[in-house]
């Protein structure tokens, strides 16, 4: 890429770097109300075997976006445009990985039998909140192996051994009898651990984890973020962090995608996010984070205002009217295409560049 500020967003990565590429997606709720526009124009590439954190206040898109990836949308949602594009990759003989293959996961039926190959066993998800994620009729190994026996062709003895097995890799305490027990039976942190024990179960290329330390003491929370890392780099997924926890990104991710009213305002590595961030919703959102030990007695600086309703429309920069660096006459009348202000690093933002997005 160009290290020149404010050239046009350019990809330069090749498919065998990427497992999965979002262009332009859109997706819309369609209710007795209106029409909720949750993604407006979503692109981004996510790199294959590393770590990729989506931030962002609630209502900005983040689990849409994996949903929409999962093809696990409800009824109400449809996507009038837009392209995901999964890479399956298989090994070379020197270790490598290339592609072999490119799914365009947005034709394919979401009750079809191709999907349903893909979901669970190649794209897999940790959902929101454990403890209502898991179905309290039915015990963790039945819920585990079922996902076994339908994506790896063996019988229900051989998949509660796997179940076992994964239980263990997951750092569960006596696994042999945690695959007995009902969820009401379990802690937040074991329920915690038996939902992504579910989501490894298959060995997936990509795994969605939508908040899973939510609701967990910051102990428990350590303890599985260490364990999502070391199954990472001794599995060599991809993982997609979605998160509210700037801190928790910090430990986990390699890269960063800071999203706003359904798109991707800045994308960098870590540190130019942390200590060189452009778009002024991230500055925002570093200002607002308390600092533990600081010897500067200051207050916090709060974000004016909140996310605006997803059914209302903002003609503009959707987030100009809380920004601190609003221009009259510019970010109020079109929105700022994405431009490459460094290499690797992408910002939405005026300040950069006049280059306005395409409709």
């Amino acid at each position: 890429m160009s290290e020149t500020i404010g050239s046009p967003t350019t990809t330069t990565t090749t498919s065998a770097e990427i497992i999965l590429r979002i262009k332009d997606l859109h997706t819309y709720f369609y209710t007795d109300i209106g029409i909720s526009k949750a993604l407006n124009g979503v692109t981004f590439d996510i790199p294959s075997r590393k770590v990729l954190g989506i931030v962002g206040e609630s209502g900005c898109g983040k689990s849409v976006t994996a949903l929409s990836c999962m093809r696990l949308l409800p009824r109400s949602a449809k996507i009038p445009k837009g392209e995901i594009t999964f890479f399956r990759h298989k090994k070379n003989g020197n270790g490598s990985a290339a592609p072999v293959e490119e799914v365009d996961l947005l034709k394919l039926d979401t009750m079809s039998q191709e999907i349903r190959n893909i979901r669970g066993a190649e794209l897999a998800m940790i959902f929101q909140e454990p403890m209502s994620s898991l179905n309290p009729s039915y015990t963790i190994g039945d819920q585990i192996g079922e996902a076994i026996i339908l994506h790896q062709n063996v019988d229900k003895a051989e998949a509660e051994n796997r179940t076992i097995k994964i239980l263990d890799q997951v750092g569960m305490s006596n696994p042999k009898a945690m695959v007995k027990r009902f969820p009401h039976e379990l802690s937040g942190g074991m329920r915690q651990r038996a939902m992504i024990a579910m989501g490894l179960s298959c060995n997936p290329s990509v795994l969605f984890a939508d908040e899973p330390t939510t609701a967990l003491d910051v102990t428990t929370e350590a303890q599985i973020l260490d364990l999502m890392r070391d199954l990472q780099a001794q599995l060599g997924m991809t993982i997609v962090f979605i998160t509210h926890n700037l801190g928790v990104v910090a430990q986990m991710c390699d890269s960063v995608a800071v999203m706003y009213l359904g798109r991707i305002v800045e994308q960098a590595s870590i540190e130019p996010i942390f200590y060189n961030p452009k778009h002024p919703y991230t500055k925002a959102l570093l200002n607002s984070i308390p600092h533990a030990g600081s010897r500067e007695h200051k207050r916090l600086l709060p974000i004016r205002g909140v996310v605006p309703d997803p059914y209302s429309s903002i003609k503009g920069c959707p987030f100009h009217p809380r920004c601190n660096s609003f221009m009259p006459g510019k970010c109020d009348v079109n929105v700022p295409a994405t431009v490459t202000v460094d290499n690797g690093h992408t910002v939405r933002c005026f300040l950069y560049s006049d280059e306005v997005e395409q409709q």
